[in-house]
């Protein structure tokens, strides 16, 4: 739930301030998604801060502050994948370090392979604007849950909320292992079959009932 998630990060400070977002599209009849506010604090948002916007219109339904400023690049995602039940954007410290140098997150580890073979980056867009909203919602697919945005930040989705958030910490993690591992040489990347490999094996990963 997306109460759940806004905790979690509020928790972690895996960003800071006001910066970020998080959504989670909505099961009511008309084609919608809850937000967090604009301007509050991760710790100081309540429940009965989330804005319900309608996904075709961007029309407040619930609500009574404003919505995130990245409301168009939640809506442009939910109307084009309509799989896509979670959203979460950072401002987290390794991933945009990344995206102020112009680097993608690659899979330097197989943590990532749940997310993307290659997390890439977007050209630079003004925050909020409909030229995001567009660039992100088109880099996203079924094999690419994540998209770094130039000297911005991280935009992750998954089939729920708290699946986005979760995929979120691993691309940062990565982020942060390819940073230092930068530093210090040119990182080893694992192939596209490598990584299908490790899909493969994540399917048995686990407890699971003895038979």
């Amino acid at each position: 739930m997306l109460e759940n998630v806004v905790r979690r990060i509020a928790n972690t400070q895996i960003t800071f301030g006001t910066s970020g977002n998080a959504s989670e599209r909505s099961s009511e009849s008309v084609p919608s998604c809850w937000i967090t506010p604009s301007g509050v604090a991760w710790p100081h948002i309540e429940p009965s801060d989330f804005v319900r916007l309608a996904i075709a219109s961007g029309e407040i339904l619930s609500g009574t502050l404003k919505p995130s400023s990245e409301w168009r690049a939640h809506l442009s995602i939910y109307g084009a994948h309509s799989w896509v039940g979670g959203i979460v954007h950072l401002h987290s410290p390794y991933a945009t370090i990344l995206s102020t140098i112009g680097s993608p997150i690659r899979a330097v580890h197989y943590q990532m392979a749940r997310v993307a073979d290659e997390v890439p980056l977007v050209p630079y867009q003004t925050f909020g604007s409909p030229e995001l909203a567009e660039v992100l919602a088109g880099a996203i697919s079924l094999r690419v849950r994540a998209v770094l945005a130039e000297n911005h930040g991280l935009f992750v989705v998954g089939e729920t909320v708290e699946e986005a958030y979760h995929s979120a910490e691993e691309v940062e993690w990565t982020a942060m292992i390819q940073y230092h591992a930068m530093a210090v040489a040119t990182p080893r990347v694992l192939t596209p079959a490598q990584l299908n490999s490790v899909r493969n094996a994540f399917g048995d990963y686990g407890q699971r009932p003895l038979t």
